[in-house]
């Protein structure tokens, strides 16, 4: 029994050794201080016009959030139309469209909550 762990145990060990390895390996040979000409941000070959870190409107995190949302949301709707046919075809037809409309009215109501807390409005 313990015989059957052992290749576990190997492979736990060796991704360990290689983890700490490859961290000091990287501490010792990285040791490379830039000069401040190297430091700066690249614009184009001229000097940088303003500071290297501006920081960003929180808008733009809210649009991307609510894109991944939607867009995850929207890829479950793919299986559902891979199964219609087929589960026509068995006489569940009705609970598969009626399940269907069930998810994109949620999709709906999250839609029209993020329009009414002004998510989408750009001022």
């Amino acid at each position: 029994m313990v015989s059957a762990y052992l290749p576990v145990f190997v492979m736990v060990v060796f991704a360990f050794v290689m983890a700490v390895g490859l961290f000091l390996a990287s501490w010792f040979l990285g040791k490379v201080k830039g000069s401040k000409t190297e430091l700066m941000p690249y614009e184009c070959g001229l000097d940088p016009m303003d500071a290297p870190f501006k920081r960003v409107s929180v808008r733009y995190y809210v649009v991307a959030l609510l894109f991944l949302l939607f867009d995850v949301e929207t890829l479950f709707l793919f299986p559902v139309a891979a199964v219609f046919r087929e589960r026509t075809a068995m006489g569940w037809g009705f609970f598969v469209y009626g399940e269907m409309l069930v998810f994109l009215a949620i999709l709906l109501v999250g839609y029209v909550y993020a329009l009414k807390k002004g998510a989408l409005r750009w001022e």
